[in-house]
């Protein structure tokens, strides 16, 4: 079996589920000729390089898979036949990057992983702090006190550097 990458481009006019299935023709398509599918990258949405079926923009993704050669022109004709799909290409890879893509993929769902569980337990803390904030009946300290006190302090400044300019100048 060979290692491949293809990279498509999605209409950004569909939905995150039409997404998924386009992915998962594309999956079926592979496993049906016996291959495999390893990783799936979703690049999100940009900007293309110039315009391509009246789209500005679109949704890449690259998926990484395992098949025999004869399965190129099946996959490249479920691509055609799909009008999700604006721009496909399928290039054959070596090992090593496939492998990188592996890691990668599973740094990006660990990352994704950690990063809703800190936004689960700053929401859980928010509404904690909302209670307590509530709970406080404390007035906030006069406003007139600290400006009177920046003052004085304000005055005594101003006299220690004047006294100080004196015995510079004689």
């Amino acid at each position: 079996m060979e290692l491949y990458e293809a990279m498509i481009i999605i209409s950004p006019e569909l939905e995150k589920d039409d997404h998924q299935e386009v992915l998962d023709g594309l999956s079926s398509a592979i496993t049906k000729n016996n291959g495999s599918v390893s990783t799936v990258l979703d690049w999100r949405k940009r900007r293309l390089a110039y315009e391509i079926d009246k789209f500005q923009e679109g949704h890449y993704y690259l998926i990484y898979f395992s098949a025999e050669g004869t399965i190129i022109p099946e996959i490249e004709h479920y691509f055609r036949v799909t009008d999700e799909i604006i721009r496909f290409m399928v290039v054959r890879t070596d090992e090593q990057e496939f492998e990188a893509a592996a890691k990668k993929a599973a740094s990006e769902a660990e990352a994704a992983e950690k990063a809703a569980a800190e936004k689960s337990a700053a929401a859980a803390e928010a509404g904690e702090n909302e209670v307590a904030q509530s709970d406080d009946t404390e007035m906030p300290a006069p406003v007139g006190d600290s400006q009177e006190q920046a003052a004085e302090t304000d005055g005594e400044g101003s006299e220690t550097e004047d006294e100080e300019e004196k015995p510079a100048s004689e």
